[in-house]
């Protein structure tokens, strides 16, 4: 038996070791028992799990979804990919806490404990230790181990109503609609809320460890086979990369939207700002009332009206490929950058067509759309009524218009 401390970051991330393990080829089987899991450690999993499943291995995820700390669309990933799904809750004050990965070989188990939760802080970004015991099958105290640890799960199952399998999406969205889940920028819109009511203070400590969280490259930015003329534009300072953890969300008022589908939204190069302070930020362009436009949260260069670029979305569970982002000419220009919601899922179905089943009408017209960044060329989509505006701008920490005057729609970054 081998028992090794991972203190994270210090001696390693958990999300990192967890890929490796699944692509070793030495395990059959993934159960995972954790507290919270969210897209940021979902979708950072989801290419390991999807090919530890296409090769024939089985993944069961038992969560919690006490104090937030489970999302809506986390479920929804993991409905998708995984062969098991269990929520446990009780309705007493009594918290779902555990965080256990096991892996199941034909040579030997490895398990790991600790405090690391599903999550992207759990498994790459926070301070966590857990301890990682890997076991052979000749060995007395892996019988023994592994006993226990079905054991737990059996007493889990016969925790009768406290005690969820969920079977299809309509189960996980009747704990959305009952209270028992949040959507991510929702739940983003609430802290940020809660935060602005409390007001500022001091701060005492230090920013902590450097903790790189990796990129997915879902896709990679794809660049046009006979660029046009590149267009030039004012000097203006560097652009910095968006990190996946500053400024990962930002939202736009959608109103009429355009095109056919009106699945069209235009991006912005320079956006007006009605509040907060983009200096510092990487949309600082020198004028505390003027910033870098939306387009630059998805790596672009507003400058470069050559390029174009493709984007993943990933919206209810599903990764939809060739979301293109131009700087369209000719008849169909109108000066600003366009993000075309137009994308394929593996299995060829369009991104429109699951708008489409949301009922009659244009769904993305009049709403409010959320794209909260996992990698440079991969995001979350989220949808919302417009008459949640007054909580998303409240919410912002820079508030603007997706233009440069104040008649253009409403932008912020949360």
């Amino acid at each position: 038996m081998l028992v090794e401390l991972l203190s994270q970051p210090f001696t390693g991330q958990l999300g990192n070791r967890l890929i490796d393990l699944l692509d070793s080829g030495k395990y059959h089987t993934l159960n995972i028992l954790v507290a919270f899991a969210k897209t940021s450690g979902v979708l950072r999993l989801k290419s390991a799990i999807e090919k530890f499943r296409f090769s024939g291995g089985k993944v069961n995820v038992i969560v919690g979804v006490d104090l937030g700390g489970t999302s809506h669309e986390a479920l929804t990933s993991l409905l998708i990919n995984t062969d098991s799904l269990a929520v446990v809750h009780s309705e007493k004050i009594q918290t779902f806490h555990p965080k256990i990965y096991h892996l199941e070989g034909a040579g030997g188990d490895l398990l790991i404990v600790g405090s690391n939760n599903l999550t992207g802080g759990g498994l790459w970004t926070n301070f966590e230790s857990s301890l990682i015991v890997q076991t052979k099958d000749s060995e007395e105290s892996s019988d023994a181990l592994n006993s226990q640890l079905r054991d737990y799960r059996k007493t889990l199952f016969r925790l009768k109503n406290s005690f969820l399998n969920i079977g299809n999406q309509s189960d996980i969205d009747t704990l959305l609609h009952n209270g028992y889940l949040l959507k991510e920028v929702d739940a983003q819109v609430r802290l940020a809320n809660a935060a602005r009511k409390r007001g500022t203070s001091k701060r005492l400590f230090g920013n902590g460890a450097s903790a790189p969280i990796p990129q997915i490259s879902a896709t990679k930015p794809k660049s046009s086979a006979n660029p046009k003329p590149t267009t030039a534009a004012p000097a203006s300072p560097p652009i910095s990369p968006v990190s996946p953890l500053d400024w990962q969300t930002i939202w736009f008022e959608t109103r009429r939207m355009t095109g056919g589908s009106r699945n069209i939204l235009d991006l912005s190069a320079s956006s007006l700002v009605t509040r907060g302070d983009p200096t510092g930020t990487p949309f600082d362009l020198g004028d505390p009332k003027f910033m870098r436009g939306s387009v630059v949260f998805f790596g672009v260069n507003p400058s470069s009206t050559s390029q174009t670029k493709d984007i993943v979305l990933n919206f209810e569970g599903t990764d939809y490929e060739g979301n293109t982002i131009l700087y369209p000419s000719g008849a169909s220009a109108n000066g600003t950058w366009r993000l075309q919601i137009k994308g394929n899922s593996s299995t060829n179905q369009k991104i429109t067509d699951a708008f489409k089943l949301k009922g009659p009408g244009h769904f993305l017209v009049d709403k409010i759309v959320a794209f909260t960044k996992i990698d440079d060329s991969y995001y979350l989509l989220s949808v919302y009524a417009d008459t949640e505006l007054s909580r998303f701008e409240t919410a912002s920490k820079i508030l603007g218009n997706n233009g440069q005057t104040s008649q253009a729609r409403k932008i912020g970054l949360l």
